[in-house]
């Protein structure tokens, strides 16, 4: 389709945009021929990289040991914070918020990688430094010892995974100008290779958890391997004990290996940081080796001008919209599942890492039958159809809710089943991300649309603990293991919203390109809107900012604040208000679905476009 035909396919001009003559452009301002819209490095004499070549190999090696530290660092918490110490719904999901809270932070690693070359490299160097300092602080997360309080544990992984972000942010700079010089109907390739190594990554470190904490000293409460040591009487301890064995032995029970307790042995948190540390070590000489050219730095306000020109276009800004309003609501999740897991289908280590194991398999098999056959399928599509059918896996659960069914092997294949189908979500908004994109600005323009998806991330977390507030029965393990009617009830109510917040994700595919060749057109065409690339990067950052003080807040000061319902709790008094945590979930919602309404209904309502379902598809 040639780019005048366009110009009404695509809508016309929204609010807060500038004038059409000034709104005439494309990437770095330079008017490309039509026939070449879709040749993004800017030269047709560009040969295609090979990957796996000795001078790129490095790039691989960095997603293989970024999928060690993210499937290290959130593994981890399942077996310390919900089997051994028993933690709350809500701090478990915050948590998991906090260690992953600096993949919101990646504009940050982007503005560095790309405005400011260490002696004329915009990657090595920092994909060197960000594993070092990955390193260093895994190698003092080691001297703490095997006994680093929980809290304390998660905030030393998450200053780990503040480094590895710091490498990886510059490695998809790479990655995208990599991917940049493949042909656009092959284009994806790379992508898919470097996240399928990231899975493989995650299965590697995995396994380690599932051989190394499977044993008593995690999974048996208050267990002590010296019998020179008396029994904890620890309420809090005593009270998770099996309670046959309290009886019978109440001055030996914790010298007894329990049932949850598949291996003899155990892995101590400083071998396992150790190990991850090792993997660095051995790539580091593969990112000094990276074939990289030099560049000179440009003025710093030169660069922010013309990135701040690219965030306008609204080829960027409405994918960041879609990305933040899609990501909030399908990132809603039953923050009561997990302990519930653990009470109701006895969830232990070993079958929780089984677990987590067939999933990351799964998203390495759904991320390569991808890559060989739907590269160039809708996203729309994709999306559509890989939602409603982890919609329809999640929706089993109200089989183990209602006990017509409790069984820990029914609910690892309805999970894993699920996540196959989220591979495609993952994919569709990922791939968008490289063909806005431009060159000389890889990282920070990848980095900015992805800061503004994960920033979210933890935002979803926040609202699927908030709506605790509202179903007190259900934040802790104690509470959930009564299975009483209530407690169902509750339950499946919490669920069912769930879904419900999930389904309505579906109504922003709209502000989804179709595929790889409609994104072009679209930055093709030039519209740019200030008001709206403003109101994107605002969004982004007052939720960034929302989302890390309360999960921080919430991790830190569990122990005083935890009770409250803004954080998840089932209220520090009995007449503590619900109305905050509502009014928060709402603003958020309305956020969501207003926004999306104005960009995608509205135009139907004025009549300046027709309703169809292939909006959808």
């Amino acid at each position: 389709a040639s780019i005048e035909s366009l110009k009404g396919a695509l809508g016309g001009q929204s609010a807060g945009e500038e004038p059409e003559e000034k709104r005439r452009i494309t990437a770095l301002d330079v008017q490309k021929k039509e026939s070449d819209i879709y040749n993004i490095s800017g030269s047709e004499d560009d040969e295609q990289i090979d990957p796996l070549s000795h001078e790129y190999i490095g790039i691989v090696a960095n997603y293989f040991s970024v999928g060690l530290m993210i499937g290290g660092s959130t593994s981890l918490l399942y077996p310390v914070l919900i089997v051994q110490a028993g933690a709350t719904a809500s701090l478990m999901t915050a948590s998991y918020a906090v260690v992953m809270v600096f993949w919101s932070y990646k504009i940050v690693f982007g503005f560095l990688s790309d405005c400011f070359p260490i002696f004329g490299y915009k990657r090595k160097p920092y994909i060197v430094i960000g594993w070092l300092f990955c390193a260093g602080v895994l190698i003092s997360l080691a001297k703490e010892g095997n006994d680093v309080h929980p809290r304390h544990l998660v905030i030393m992984l998450a200053m780990a995974n503040m480094g590895y972000v710091w490498a990886d942010v510059a490695a998809d700079g790479f990655m995208v100008w990599v991917a940049h010089r493949e042909p656009i109907e092959k284009r994806g390739k790379m992508q898919t290779l470097v996240y399928s190594c990231s899975k493989l990554g995650q299965i590697a470190i995995n396994i380690i958890i599932l051989f190394g904490f499977s044993g008593p000293q995690m999974n048996c409460p208050g267990f002590e391997p010296d019998p020179s040591v008396a029994c904890t009487t620890n309420v809090q301890v005593t009270k998770r004990v099996d309670h046959e064995a309290y009886q019978r032995n109440p001055f030996g029970w914790c010298y007894e290996m329990c049932d949850k307790a598949t291996f003899e042995w155990d892995m101590s948190v400083p071998e396992f940081a150790l190990s991850i540390c090792f993997t660095i070590a051995a790539s580091i000489p593969l990112y000094l080796r990276l074939k990289e050219d030099k560049s000179k730095a440009e003025p710093r306000l030169e660069f922010i001008g013309k990135f701040w020109k690219q965030i306008k276009r609204r080829a960027c800004w409405q994918i960041i919209l879609y990305g933040m309003i899609s990501h909030i609501t399908f990132g809603v999740s039953n923050a009561a599942k997990m302990p519930a897991n653990y009470v109701w289908l006895n969830l232990h280590t070993f079958q929780h890492q089984i677990m987590v194991i067939f999933e990351k398999f799964v998203f390495f098999i759904g991320l390569n039958l991808v890559r060989k056959y739907a590269l160039n399928i809708s996203w729309r599509k994709q999306v559509l159809y890989g939602s409603c059918l982890v919609l329809m896996f999640s929706s089993m659960y109200f089989i183990i809710i209602f006990d017509v069914w409790r069984n820990a092997w029914f609910y690892i294949f309805t999970d894993v089943s699920a996540l196959f189908m989220y591979t495609l979500n993952f994919l569709a908004s990922h791939a968008a991300m490289v063909e806005v994109a431009e060159p000389g600005y890889e990282a920070i323009t990848y980095s900015m649309i992805t800061t503004a998806t994960n920033a979210v991330s933890p935002l979803s977390a926040v609202i699927s603990y908030q709506l605790l507030a509202f179903f007190p029965t259900l934040n802790d393990q104690e509470s959930i293991a009564t299975d009483t009617p209530q407690v169902r009830r509750d339950f499946a109510c919490l669920h069912f919203l769930v879904i419900v917040l999930n389904l309505s994700s579906l109504l922003s595919l709209p502000l989804l390109p179709r595929q790889k060749k409609e994104t072009r057109e679209l930055v093709a065409k030039g519209e740019k809107s200030t008001f709206w690339g403003a109101y994107a990067i605002g969004s982004a950052f007052t939720f960034l900012c929302y989302s890390t003080c309360v999960t921080f807040v919430t991790v830190r000061y569990h122990d005083v604040y935890g009770c409250m319902k803004i954080l998840g709790g089932g209220g520090c008094s009995a007449d503590e208000s619900s109305a905050t945590a509502l009014l928060l979930v709402s603003a958020i919602l309305l956020y969501c679905y207003g926004t999306n309404f104005y960009l995608s209904f509205w135009p139907i309502l004025k009549g300046e476009r027709r309703f169809s379902w292939e909006m959808f598809t």
